[in-house]
């Protein structure tokens, strides 16, 4: 049953059924879904505590997906959670805003260059789906082959599908055979910064802060990217609203999270006594599916969001909120934003080259996302970055080195009013009215 017809039918909280026999709930209200995210106390975050689990309904094999992570920030509760976040907050602290911007836009060079040519690309495989994964290969100092490995498994975890498990498995012994190795050779990059730090994890540790940062990281920015665009192409209100209000790409991005946010659904929260919520009587250790999507489009609070640009649009719930609230949240919009701007650059006169209703939307109960999004635009070239790291990123997640901030490569440097003319350059190429 879709998910608004469920809010129809129950209100703001539902029981589903994710494997047969296997009961949860689904939080459909923004309020709730709040309420449950800022209460650990109330409602814990490990799943060990999921009573269909204990009872032996719940498998991994019958449940596949993300239900079984224990061991990482966001599925901790105290103390571990403080631990496990401290650690991969300041290993990814290594990583600035001018750094990250400059791999962004040399990536996109390099990946656009290939198509550029031809006139026409599919954004999601040849765009959205790479750009994140060679920044990723960069700051965990991966070859090419190893990352790719390491997100086609995670995307299959996100996916839920029968080999999930398998994948969820996989996924492991490769992440703790990288921590492995970043102990016995120890480098700049975000693995070896969790394995050298004060609060002393071990390899299993880490491991699961390695899979939780490539789950958080890939997946989410792939459908954040796609998702972005393809609303700015397909969505012939929202074009006209932004090139009406003049909007930033950050503006554009926040009204993006909230209309078509990159996880739709997330286990899970589970009480700590048996209680009524919402007018549903819940059973201790019952799993709550927190409802991203379903908030975002509940009747009462989607209003109150506002328009394009406004207060209200920056409300979202898509990195979460409380105390397991992102910790890079910042840095993945700032990707985001750089990602849309430095494609709006290269190709500013893209058109999806299919019809809107024929996009297909991937098949997984977690992530929202595109199989697929086809766009045409004029032929033209691009060059590629001077001298690309084998990576695609840059190899250290520090602060940027002389060289580059140096002549040969200059990071750079838009004010509010340049990028501004440039959005509004590429709106006048693609928005005319009544188109």
């Amino acid at each position: 049953m879709a998910l608004e017809n469920l809010r129809g039918r129950f209100g703001s909280i539902a029981p589903v059924e994710i494997a047969p026999g296997v009961a949860a709930w689904v939080l459909l209200s923004y309020d709730l879904n709040q309420r449950v995210l800022r209460d650990p106390a109330g409602f814990p975050r490990d799943p060990r505590r999921w009573r269909e689990a204990r009872e032996g309904r719940a498998t991994p094999e019958t449940v596949p997906g993300p239900f079984w992570y224990f061991r990482n920030a966001l599925a901790s509760d105290e103390p571990d959670h403080s631990r496990y976040r401290a650690v991969i907050a300041d290993a990814l602290a290594a990583i600035t805003a001018s750094g990250a911007r400059l791999a962004v836009r040399e990536i996109t060079a390099e990946l656009l260059a290939e198509k550029a040519l031809s006139g026409r690309c599919d954004l999601v495989a040849d765009f959205a789906f790479h750009l994140p994964l060679l920044l990723l290969n960069g700051y965990f100092g991966l070859p090419r082959e190893q990352g790719a490995r390491l997100v086609g498994l995670m995307r299959r975890v996100w996916d839920g599908g029968k080999d999930a498990e398998a994948a969820r498995l996989e996924l492991f012994g490769y992440a703790q055979a990288v921590t492995v190795d970043r102990r016995a050779r120890p480098g700049t990059d975000i693995v070896s910064r969790m394995v050298a730090h004060p609060h002393g994890l071990d390899d299993e540790e880490v491991a699961h802060q390695l899979i939780l940062v490539i789950s958080a990281a890939h997946d989410p920015l792939m459908n954040l990217i796609a998702n972005a665009v393809h609303t700015l192409l397909a969505d012939r209100e929202f074009r006209s609203d932004v090139a009406g209000a003049r909007t930033r790409i950050e503006e554009a991005i926040d009204a993006v999270l909230w209309r078509s946010p990159p996880i739709t659904l997330l286990p899970g929260r589970y009480p700590t006594r048996d209680m009524e919520l919402a007018g549903a009587r819940l059973r201790e250790g019952d799993c709550l599916i927190i409802g991203y999507g379903p908030a975002h489009a509940d009747p009462v609070v989607a209003p109150k969001a506002g328009p394009v640009g406004s207060s209200g649009a920056r409300t979202h719930l898509a990195f979460g909120t409380g105390p397991h609230r992102c910790p890079a949240r910042d840095l993945a919009r700032q990707i985001g934003v750089d990602a849309v701007g430095a494609l709006l650059d290269l190709l500013p006169d893209l058109h999806l080259a299919v019809a809107p209703q024929a996009l297909q939307r991937r098949h997984s109960p977690f992530a929202h996302g595109l199989d697929a999004l086809p766009v045409v635009f004029t032929p033209t070239t691009i060059a590629p970055p001077a001298s690309p790291s084998t990576t695609g990123a840059p190899s250290c997640p520090h602060a940027p080195t002389p060289s580059s901030s140096s002549p040969d490569r200059p990071a750079p440097r838009h004010t509010t009013s340049r990028r501004s003319a440039r959005w509004h350059a590429w709106w006048s190429k693609v928005w005319r009215p009544g188109r």
